[in-house]
């Protein structure tokens, strides 16, 4: 068993005490001498688009135990493939948790050893039928934090949960040891595997209680594919209608609006249509939106029908907690700049449609004919050190770049320049606000700005509180810059499973929607398909009728051309 290493280049080969390390690993026996398994969850975010490396028996060094040594060596991941269940990648880490495993092909290492070659036999892979999820004489192995030495426990006896997961009692188990292995019959080096720490949301909810998704004929088919060599599933989550609809989405904001989702601060989504409709889809923490109305379940609300005043005039949206109270609240910036707050917006709420229609809390903040014509994007989060979300980074026509804190009721305060009019800044197609680079908390939140441009190259700008927009940091998209000249609609917020707004919803040119969970400052997180791309289209697409004429993507389709293709 080991760590994954992961690296910004292609040799971790190099110094492997100095990588960052992220959860548990261990070898399985096979043909190609070459598999690793893990847990679904360690490999569903950023992680699994940057170069991955497995090292087997990773120990403390003699000389710094703080750094790890690597015995066998090092033994980079094959590119591509990485072996989820494709219902995993649908259904995502919550509701799919009981298919949270994985299967890797390892390349050879340094001295040109496959795995096992180096290690010797790996771990047999057993299944177990859900009548016999009592197992006796099973260790349990991980590596919890940073740590360089494995946790062990065991041996001992494991529990049924639900049908559906093993479950083991062993204390210290902290985050870290995810996909560690639960070995039955372990000899002191090696054991028949029949789980990894992963499932029930996901590897248990405490440090004492670890959980499995049951082994099964599943975890079978995977292994298989990935000893073929086979292309890995694919997932696809069709919730939200098709391509065709979402065409015509031309705004979107994140924030904490339904009542089911006011108890826990849960992003939920606000979209503004072509006609003028406005719709709230409600957040399910699982990468995406609850499907439709069901029982005992949330579901999508129409905030206004379709109509003139946001068809004509409204320009930008954006969310956040101006004015006080649970729910979050809406600004609206209109074509003749005028800016309005609508307070505390739930799936109760009628926006007004009309231009003589005005709710009775609502709050002008900026009048018409004023500077706000000139904003070109607007981006909501937490800027100014406190934990409230009432922040905005404004783009203006001329590139300025402009901060106002503490936005509420009585009006927009304390602007502060952040970049002078320059060209640079013209060409931000997109901006967007969140907790990219992980260092916010609740004392001190530091929210980064996420930024689509022009030329498909996306940047976050981390700590906008201290950092303003001075330090960029590149992010590294799975598709290529290409693909983001197709983004048209995004917005960030707290859609999957953790507290950080850190997951980015993508509206592309071809109405396909996307999830990107766990995205981080430098790299993409995993992307959840929610609508997917329309059907047939190839390196020769018929014009779709509808499209501006000036789209890029007109006549040859958009993200899904590239992502399918390479």
């Amino acid at each position: 068993m080991g760590v994954f290493l992961i690296t910004e280049d292609d040799d971790p080969q190099s110094d492997p005490g100095a990588r960052p390390q992220f959860c548990t690993g261990s070898s399985v026996t096979s043909p190609t001498k070459s598999i690793v398994i893990t847990a679904a969850h360690c490999l569903s975010d950023n992680d699994r688009f940057k170069h991955l490396a497995f090292v087997p028996g990773w120990k403390p060094d003699p000389a710094n135990p703080s750094r790890g040594t690597a015995p066998y060596g090092v033994f980079p991941i094959q590119q591509g493939k990485v072996y989820i269940d494709g219902r995993y990648l649908t259904l995502g880490p919550v509701r799919g948790d009981d298919l949270d495993f994985a299967f890797l092909r390892s390349g050879p290492n340094a001295k040109g050893q496959f795995l096992e070659d180096a290690t010797g036999t790996g771990n047999k892979l057993t299944t177990i039928h859900f009548s016999e999820l009592a197992q006796k004489n099973v260790s349990l192995f991980g590596f919890p934090g940073d740590s360089k030495a494995p946790l062990a426990c065991g041996p001992t006896t494991t529990s049924g949960y639900s049908d559906r997961f093993l479950k083991i009692a062993c204390n210290g188990y902290a985050p870290g040891v995810s996909g560690g292995p639960f070995l039955r019959n372990f000899d002191g080096k090696r054991g028949e595997i029949i789980g990894v720490i992963g499932g029930y949301k996901t590897g248990g909810p405490t440090s004492d209680i670890s959980y499995s998704s049951q082994f099964d004929g599943e975890v079978t088919r995977l292994f298989n594919q990935a000893v073929n060599n086979e292309t890995p599933d694919q997932g696809t989550r069709s919730e939200l209608g098709n391509a065709d609809l979402w065409k015509h989405a031309v705004g979107a904001a994140s924030g904490t609006f339904h009542t089911s989702s006011q108890q826990y601060g849960d992003s939920d989504l606000i979209v503004r249509w072509d006609d003028g409709e406005v719709t709230l889809y409600p957040g399910d923490q699982n990468f995406g939106f609850h499907p439709g109305c069901q029982k005992d379940m949330p579901c999508e609300a129409q905030l206004a029908r379709p109509n003139d005043l946001f068809k004509k005039y409204a320009d930008l949206i954006t969310a956040g907690d101006y004015a006080g109270g649970a729910a979050y609240d809406l600004l609206v910036k209109w074509v003749d700049g005028e800016v309005t707050i609508y307070p505390d917006i739930d799936q109760n709420t009628k926006l007004p449609t009309s231009l003589d229609q005005h709710l009775p809390n609502e709050i002008t903040v900026a009048p018409a004919n004023s500077v706000w014509k000139y904003a070109r994007g607007i981006a909501t989060g937490k800027y100014a050190g406190n934990r409230w979300p009432d922040d905005l980074v404004v783009r203006w026509s001329d590139g300025e770049v402009t901060k106002y804190v503490d936005v509420d009721g009585a009006g927009l305060h304390a602007e502060e320049q952040l970049a002078a009019p320059n060209d640079l800044w013209q060409s931000a197609a997109l901006i967007t606000g969140g907790d990219f680079d992980g260092d916010s908390n609740d004392t001190t939140p530091n929210h980064d700005l996420l930024v689509v441009w022009t030329s498909g190259k996306v940047s976050t700008y981390p700590d906008v509180r201290v950092g303003g927009v001075r330090s960029e940091t590149v992010v590294s998209t799975a598709e290529g810059n290409d693909t983001w000249t197709h983004a048209r609609v995004i917005a960030a917020g707290e859609y999957g499973a953790n507290d950080w707004e850190d997951d980015l919803f993508v509206r592309w040119s071809d109405g396909e929607v996307t999830m990107y969970g766990n995205t981080q400052a430098s790299a993409m997180g995993r992307e959840y398909v929610l609508v997917p791309p329309l059907p047939g289209l190839g390196a020769v697409a018929p014009t779709v009728v509808g499209r501006r004429p000036d789209d890029p993507c007109a006549n040859v389709c958009g993200p899904e051309l590239y992502r399918r293709t390479h």
